[in-house]
């Protein structure tokens, strides 16, 4: 039995809204009933076949049972392995899933097959993900596998292989097993394993989110004051958040008196955020004051009839909205409300003049100046030896530090990685890889302050900031970075930036 999510009008709460559903897809054969001519035009949501065969009498089957989606991964696995033994070509696209989410369509492969319980708790359990998509707690309502012991959303377990989603019309995206992180078209999250994809368009949907409600009408006085109603169909309009057309996002337009027309996921982007390339919070307007605009990211001009975020301190700082939300330079965290944290934690204290005690040495350090190179004298923070610069040295032993190295802050925001870093002096092994230049080094480092996330930079790469100013260049350097891939920290001119 061929399935192919959809969406229909329907109503919930008595909101008009697209609601998903999954459909029987209509069998290519002459008809031999009125009943099965009526089943081919109407595709019969298979949620509702149950009601449907006691209500009408119709000799209908019964509604389906699922398999799990662990076993949907092997199946697919031994399927290509088979074809692989077989003489068969190699799979075209690595991770697409060949078997169907049904009970009945696999029992011709000979495998044990793990039918799932289906659960409507009262009260959700906080610590329980789903075990397939690894994001999002499961709720009051899921599947449950007793071979498993695990915990499926419903919409993970009843995905079917393809699915038709409303601004994506041309093509049907295909379900796939996918490795590696990938960002959500519809809700910009990073999502995992079980995705859908459009190979055409390169573009991914996390399961849920392209499963979930489409509404109708949205409020969302933050971004306008009136009611913004669904857009029912692809159009070129420019987006007055982002002043941007996609044609593969849900569009909104006002219906009032104004011409306001906004994406779908930019009607709820955040209004304060904190970015990696700038010292301040950035906060959203819906536009900028009439003049010159250039995005403190990728260096652009910015069309000041549009929304963008700009500095909360500085008057003539702004970044394109899309800019401003990207993985690499947001921490994905809302700050609207919260003051900004101004406490600074010295790297230092100055106990005398010329005298400090530096938080990575017991002992009191001295000042000196320096007027030739030392060889076999290296500062213990950059590893770099002692040239013709000022330094600090330990009064008891032979630990140096450059005089910039030493007034390095403890904490600091970085233009390389989107969440705050902090210095890290002792390592395991006593020595760590920098994330920018791929070395190893044995000197201090800067490593992310949230849980779970391993990335270090050496004091060197912790050290250069935008604009970078090279003495054999006549022009202030930008990062130029490709987010989707990961690469060598690499600085470029504004006037390349503008190619």
């Amino acid at each position: 039995m061929d399935v192919v999510g959809e969406f229909q009008k329907g109503e919930i709460d008595g909101k008009p809204c697209l609601i998903y559903q999954n459909v029987i897809k209509p069998q290519i054969h002459s008809p031999n009933s009125s009943d099965e001519k009526h089943l081919i035009q109407n595709p019969l949501p298979i949620q509702n076949m149950t009601k449907v065969a006691i209500d009408s009498g119709d000799n209908l089957p019964p509604p389906p049972l699922f398999i799990c989606p662990s076993l949907r991964f092997k199946l697919t696995i031994t399927i290509e392995a088979k074809l692989l033994d077989d003489g068969g070509p190699t799979p075209d696209v690595d991770g697409k899933l060949r078997i169907s989410h049904l009970l009945g369509d696999n029992m011709m492969y000979g495998h044990d097959i793990l039918p799932l319980f289906w659960c409507n708790n009262k009260e959700a359990d906080p610590k329980n993900d789903c075990s397939i998509c690894n994001t999002r707690k499961v709720g009051t309502c899921y599947y449950f596998c007793v071979e498993c012991d695990q915990r499926y959303h419903k919409e993970c377990v009843e995905s079917p292989l393809e699915i038709n989603y409303p601004s994506h019309v041309k093509h049907s995206l295909q379900l796939y097993n996918v490795k590696t992180f990938e960002h959500c078209i519809l809700s910009t999250k990073k999502a995992e394993v079980l995705l859908y994809y459009c190979a055409l368009c390169d573009i991914y949907m996390h399961v849920l989110c392209a499963q979930a409600k489409i509404p109708f009408l949205i409020d969302q006085p933050k971004k306008h004051d009136h009611t913004l109603t669904l857009f029912p169909r692809q159009a070129s309009l420019t987006c007055n958040v982002c002043g941007l057309v996609d044609k593969l996002h849900l569009t909104y337009v006002c219906r009032s008196i104004c011409d306001f027309v906004a994406h779908i996921d930019c009607i709820h982007n955040p209004q304060t955020i904190r970015i990696s390339r700038h010292f301040h919070g950035v906060s959203f307007t819906s536009s900028l004051p009439s003049g010159k605009w250039c995005c403190g990211i990728c260096r652009r001009e910015i069309d000041s009839d549009y929304g963008a975020y700009s500095c909360n301190v500085c008057k003539d700082y702004a970044v394109h909205t899309r800019c401003a939300l990207r993985k690499d330079i947001w921490d994905g965290i809302e700050l609207e409300g919260v003051p900004e944290d101004k406490d600074v934690e010295l790297p230092f204290y100055r106990i005398a003049d010329g005298i400090i005690l530096h938080f990575s040495h017991g002992c009191h350090m001295k000042f000196e100046t320096n007027g030739v190179y030392k060889e076999n004298e290296f500062c213990q923070a950059c590893v770099l030896p002692i040239n013709e610069e000022n330094f600090y040295v330990c009064v008891k032993c032979d630990f140096i530090l450059h005089e910039k190295c030493a007034d390095a802050p403890r904490k600091k925001v970085h233009p390389l990685h989107p969440h705050p870093i902090e210095q890290k002096v002792v390592h395991e092994n006593h020595e760590f890889e920098c994330a920018a230049c791929m070395r190893k080094s044995s000197g201090f480092g800067y490593v992310c302050t949230i849980n779970g996330c391993d990335y270090e930079l050496d004091a060197v790469c912790a050290s250069a900031s935008e604009p970078f100013n090279y003495q054999v260049h006549p022009h202030p350097l930008f990062l130029a970075l490709d987010p989707k891939k990961r690469q060598y920290a690499t600085f470029a001119s504004q006037q390349e930036f503008k190619r």
